[in-house]
């Protein structure tokens, strides 16, 4: 198969290149095809991840306007000197805003791709059309189903995947939670520190890590006030996804955010990680409560300092859990299988695949 792409010319357009589902995912697709195909390009505001695409020999172009309504002329001017000093097989788009921009651009000059990656319902999902979308998960493909005006037939459903390594026991003296994302109110860290602070009443003993970008000085300070340094540690963020995940024990994800498939809780349970999270957008497609990891049905302080009272009393007890996990990322969500599936994608739809 790799000789049918091997003269295709690929761009993948992405909001950033910081520490994300989306930007994952864009590294790891550059990454498989960039040994494939003629050449592999990534063009995004820029982020942490713009180093490995170097060192993987992957171009890197830098955007200069963001994908939002305000900058829409001036990202398409942008857009199209950047596709007319290039001649784009195909161009892979990870945003809505610069699919809906794209829609100008083509002319039939390239194969215009969208990946979904979240659960929309707005006037942007109403008018996107691309060539093919691809939902990364059951729930995102029903949810694009429903809320867009794309064919169905031009649905697809390739399921994220991701690595995995060797099973390494963290090693902790104590049971370790992380909480790894944008640290902002929707993701539910702020809930989580008003539990903790309940429990440091308790004499509970455990740790969690923080890692990701946002609203750190708030939770920095809340932290100080409250006297929590003792059970929360701050770690900086990093592209390195074992240096992420070696110290944890638990992911605690309690989002309010109607998310997607977060590459997250993939990640952790590929690492024999039990994941705690809740019922929110397409968690579901891989979480069942009790069998791959523990769905909690409210964020509440409450609700959420007895969760971690429970877990910490019984961590022993979800080795089932674990491995149930494991085994369903080995069987529904690996790389290997995510990434052949494009590169199917990429082969059954191009007009002109090889020489």
């Amino acid at each position: 198969m790799t000789s049918e792409i091997k003269n295709i010319k690929i761009l993948y357009l992405v909001k950033t290149m910081e520490v994300g589902g989306a930007e994952r995912f864009t590294l790891n697709l550059a990454a498989y095809f960039a040994g494939k195909a003629e050449s592999v390009t990534v063009a995004s505001a820029g982020g942490i991840f713009v180093d490995i695409l170097k060192k993987k020999g992957i171009k890197h172009i830098q955007l200069k306007n963001e994908p939002v309504i305000s900058k829409l002329i001036p990202l398409y001017f942008e857009l199209k000197r950047l596709i007319r000093a290039n001649d784009y097989t195909v161009i892979h788009c990870q945003h809505r805003i610069l699919t809906f921009v794209l829609q100008f651009l083509r002319k039939g000059k390239f194969f215009h791709i969208y990946t979904a990656h979240n659960v929309f319902n707005d006037m942007f999902q109403k008018i996107i059309f691309p060539d093919i979308a691809v939902a990364v998960s059951k729930t995102i493909k029903l949810n694009l189903q429903k809320t867009s005006n794309i064919d169905k037939n031009r649905i697809e459903q390739i399921n994220n995947g991701v690595q995995i390594p060797s099973l390494k026991k963290s090693g902790n003296d104590i049971i370790t939670f992380g909480f790894i994302g944008r640290l902002i109110k929707e993701k539910g860290i702020f809930d989580l520190l008003e539990a903790i602070k309940q429990l440091n009443t308790e004499n509970t003993k455990f740790r969690l890590i923080i890692r990701g970008k946002g609203e750190i000085e708030k939770i920095t300070d809340f932290v100080r006030i409250n006297n929590l340094g003792s059970f929360v540690l701050f770690a900086d963020v990093s592209n390195d996804e074992d240096e992420i995940y070696k110290s944890i024990d638990i992911l605690i994800l309690p989002s309010k955010m109607n998310e997607g498939m977060p590459l997250s809780i993939l990640e952790a349970a590929a690492r024999g990680i039990l994941v705690v999270t809740t019922r929110s957008g397409g968690i579901e497609d891989f979480i069942a409560n009790g069998k791959t990891g523990i769905l909690l049905d409210s964020t509440e302080p409450e609700i959420l300092a007895g969760a971690i009272k429970i877990i910490l009393a019984n961590y022993n007890s979800y080795n089932e859990i674990i491995e149930n996990a494991l085994s369903k990322v080995k069987d529904d969500f690996s790389i290997e299988k995510m990434t052949l599936k494009y590169e199917k994608l990429y082969s059954k739809y191009l007009p002109v695949t090889s020489s």
